[in-house]
């Protein structure tokens, strides 16, 4: 599971569309966001969080926040624009669209009849220079309190 000294997956993820590669930074504070999968509730309240402080973030050195869904980049783009404030935000909404970012950080469940086999736990990290320094593990998929914005921001 996402930890302390993990290095980020090599993985190349998708923005807004088909083929918008995005590498995650590997210089610099980053924050990556795991979430199970968009426009479900859990996750609809989780991410606002983010968008709403992303300033705070920005204050404290954090060069950019990664929102990452196991879903097709169609999905994901369009949730950005849904949520409130999401269409303004620098957040980046990447669509991990095979699972292959959260397999290498260890965060799959399977969400058979509900959500897919494949899906992500939801977690927070932050990130500098490629590897994890601080993790926020949820206990429970549906939870948003240990990886909650307002946490995080907090540990910074």
């Amino acid at each position: 599971m996402v930890a302390v000294g993990m290095p980020l997956p090599k993985v190349t993820l998708w923005e807004d569309k088909p083929n918008q590669n995005v590498d995650l930074p590997t210089q610099g504070k980053i924050v990556v966001v795991g979430v199970p999968g968009a426009f479900t509730p859990p996750c609809s309240s989780h991410v606002p969080g983010y968008v709403a402080n992303e300033k705070g973030f920005e204050a404290k050195g954090v060069a950019g926040i990664y929102v990452i869904a196991v879903n097709d980049v169609f999905c994901t783009a369009a949730w950005k624009k849904a949520l409130e404030g999401g269409e303004q935000s620098k957040v980046h909404f990447l669509a991990d669209w095979n699972g292959q970012f959260t397999k290498g950080f260890d965060a799959t469940f399977d969400a058979s009849g509900l959500l897919g086999p494949l899906r992500s736990k939801r977690y927070a990290a932050i990130v500098e220079d490629g590897k994890v320094t601080k993790a926020f593990v949820e206990n429970e998929v549906t939870d948003v309190n240990v990886s909650s914005a307002d946490n995080v921001l907090k540990s910074l």
